[in-house]
């Protein structure tokens, strides 16, 4: 059974520059991991056994603390401070990661707690 992640996105200045859009993504199935990260905590690894990229047709990454002290990384590579969400679509999330079957969280705040929230859509 198919599933479908629709998505929006509004984003403009006072100066009138601006992109609206919206669309759907469809897929054959849906990966979803929130995670509640104290101020201050160590590394987690979160298990999404997500091995090809390939297979991945929708990737989107954000935590409720967007001041950079939160980081994500995939694979081994360079961790990537959210001061936004991440969102990615097909062949763009390779260039975030080469697998994401692990992916490494990080609260380095000292004073506030974060939750981190990942969404994908597979398609196989």
């Amino acid at each position: 059974m198919s599933e479908t992640i629709t998505w929006s996105l509004t984003a403009g200045g006072k100066s009138g520059s601006a992109i609206q859009t919206k669309g759907a993504s469809t897929g054959d199935g849906i990966v979803s991991v929130s995670v509640d990260l104290d101020a201050g905590s160590a590394e987690r690894d979160l298990t999404l056994q997500v091995d090809k990229v390939d297979n991945v047709a929708f990737l989107a990454i954000s935590s409720d603390l967007l001041d950079g002290s939160v980081t994500v990384k995939a694979d081994g590579a360079n961790a990537s401070a959210l001061s936004g969400p991440i969102l990615l679509f097909g062949e763009a999330v390779k260039l975030f990661a080469g697998d994401l079957t692990t992916l490494t969280v990080h609260n380095t705040s000292a004073d506030k707690a974060a939750k981190v929230t990942v969404l994908i859509g597979l398609t196989v």
